[in-house]
């Protein structure tokens, strides 16, 4: 085992550094996140920062990782209601600071970093799987026409294209009644008439 992972010293040295390089990134974008500006951040020297991260790619994409997350999974429960409420949670991520740092900087990197590329995917390449899932109980359940489950990845991008749209190019706070409208616009094509 290595010293990092059992010192407590080193896990707090650790720590601190990621904390300092994801406000750094927050406030000022991806060239902000360097050795030299994480340590004085962190209040730990330099040599520290480069044992925990040798190379400033590392250390950028920790930093990233740590304000990244999967942007839509699926609950259980009508599936209408059920990407309300997940999404719901989701804009309040995406209200704070750090996502449009994260986001921005990934969508920049990912066409030219292989680990950037691996975020990338981790936050929006497993919806429309989840999604095709929830809607497939959907079909079942009577909530929406047979086919939609071959529609995921286009109700991904009907739901998602929206919020991020208005929140990171139209400068919008996310709230209920847009995570709604987004919702029921991408569904709507696909519901049973009453």
């Amino acid at each position: 085992m290595s010293r990092t992972s059992d010192d407590p010293r080193a896990r707090r040295s650790r720590a601190a550094a990621l904390t300092a390089a994801t406000d750094l990134l927050v406030e000022g974008g991806p060239e902000k996140v360097t050795h030299a500006a994480v340590a004085e951040r962190a209040g730990v020297g330099r040599a520290t920062v480069y044992r925990h991260w040798p190379d400033l790619q590392s250390l950028l994409l920790d930093a990233l990782a740590v304000g990244a997350r999967p942007l839509l999974t699926v609950e259980d429960g009508p599936v209408r209601d059920a990407l309300v409420s997940v999404l719901e949670r989701e804009a309040d991520w995406l209200n704070q600071p750090i996502s449009a740092s994260v986001i921005a900087t990934v969508i920049e990197r990912a066409e030219r970093d292989e680990g950037v590329r691996r975020l990338r995917d981790e936050m929006f390449g497993r919806a429309d799987e989840d999604l095709a899932g929830a809607l497939s109980a959907a079909v079942a359940c009577g909530e929406l026409r047979p086919g939609v489950e071959e529609c995921a990845q286009d109700l991904v991008s009907r739901i998602l294209g929206p919020l991020l749209f208005r929140r990171f190019m139209l400068g919008t706070r996310l709230d209920r009644e847009l995570v709604a409208d987004a919702v029921d616009a991408a569904l709507a094509p696909w519901q049973l008439g009453e």
